[in-house]
């Protein structure tokens, strides 16, 4: 399981390029174009309050949307998902790698509970959350599992393959005006 983990990782590292931010779309606004029709090129609710999915010359990659910041929090780097999934040395695919399933569900209550505990260890926070799984099929057939947290205001996620979530892989998603309280994220 932790290898999954460290090639999900690499394969992060890699198309961040310098490690700070994701992969930029093309210039032109037709960046998407040549998309498979069979590629999902919408989030599922209630992902899309948050994020989107964007064209690069590395594949799609799902990524916090417009007014939204998706920040690690080993460092805050931008925390994205991409649809291309390598070791290293991504190739420029552009729009042929892509996702082909992007299935949202809530957590059940104690799913939600327990995972919630892990993704709350160390930070300050006091809010209720609604948690929803998110199960993200490449055309390459890999699958990445991720956990949200809807806490209203922001929200959280982080990798959980086969249900086992992984702290040290936590994102926080906050709205680009969203100020900390004092000891808070």
């Amino acid at each position: 399981m932790r290898g999954k983990f460290a090639l999900f990782l690499c394969s992060l590292a890699i198309a961040l390029g310098t490690g700070g931010a994701a992969p930029k779309a093309a210039d032109d606004e037709n960046d998407c174009t040549g998309t498979p029709l069979e590629a999902v090129v919408t989030l599922p609710a209630p992902l899309r309050k948050w994020g989107q999915i964007e064209c690069t010359p590395y594949g799609h990659i799902l990524v916090g949307r417009d007014g939204w910041v998706w920040a690690r929090l080993d460092g805050g780097s931008q925390a994205f998902v991409p649809s291309q999934m390598v070791e290293r040395d991504p190739a420029p695919l552009g729009n042929t790698s892509y996702f082909t399933a992007l299935d949202v569900a809530p957590l059940n209550d104690d799913a939600t509970e327990g995972a919630l505990r892990l993704f709350e260890a160390g930070l300050d926070m006091s809010e209720k959350a609604s948690g929803y799984r998110l199960d993200a099929t490449s055309v390459s057939g890999q699958r990445v599992t991720l956990y949200f947290f809807d806490f209203g205001s922001f929200a959280g996620g982080m990798w959980c393959p086969d249900g086992e979530c992984f702290a040290d892989t936590r994102f926080m998603i906050m709205a680009k005006e969203h100020k900390p309280q004092d000891g808070s994220v």
